[in-house]
């Protein structure tokens, strides 16, 4: 679930299965099984990539941070230790051991999005107090990011469905552009 799909092929999980069973558990046999699979390589090696996985809270909010502050260093994580727990995935949070759901039914309810949404629009528009010193006192002035940096032309705009192009052809200024780069649906896809 955590690398192909919701609901991954019946065969390749029972494939894994028999590769669990028949190593005496190995996970590094189990997962050479998932990686090597068929479908899992021809998605992998598409124009495009073809596998899509919708993220959890913490994987879009260590993304968008990580992208619209490329090279900086972070020094103040409680923004988005709160914008995990706005999210309902509080960092080692989970009482019970099973961990977080990691289908997308668990993290795309409106409201989920709608925070979601308000957080990329806070990442987008300014440094969203990541920089302040410890005393939560302002830190160096950063700006708003700039996401069209060499990291986004390599990895991300190849990506890019054309509605979230031209959704971003129609922006009017960098934050707005950041705002809805951080928001698209293109984006909650890993």
């Amino acid at each position: 679930m955590y690398f192909v799909a919701d609901e991954p092929s019946p065969a390749l999980v029972q494939r894994m299965v028999r590769t669990f069973q028949k190593t005496d558990g190995s996970i590094a046999a189990v997962l050479r099984e998932m990686f090597l699979d068929a479908a899992f390589v021809a998605a992998l090696d598409a124009p495009v990539l073809k596998i899509e996985k919708f993220k959890d809270p913490l994987q879009s909010s260590c993304r968008q941070c990580g992208l619209a502050y490329d090279g900086k260093t972070i020094t103040n994580y409680h923004p988005a230790v709160g914008w995990l727990q706005q999210l309902g995935e509080t960092l080692y949070g989970r009482v019970t051991p099973d961990g977080y759901p990691l289908t997308e039914a668990a993290w795309s309810s409106s409201g989920q999005l709608v925070r979601r949404f308000e957080i990329a629009r806070v990442i987008g528009s300014g440094n969203a107090g990541l920089f302040n010193n410890d005393d939560n006192t302002p830190g160096p002035a950063t700006g708003f990011p700039l996401l069209t940096s060499r990291l986004f032309f390599e990895a991300i705009d190849p990506a890019l469905s054309a509605r979230a192009r031209d959704a971003l052809g129609r922006t009017s200024s960098q934050q707005e552009w950041n705002t809805i780069l951080l928001a698209s649906p293109d984006w909650m896809q890993r």
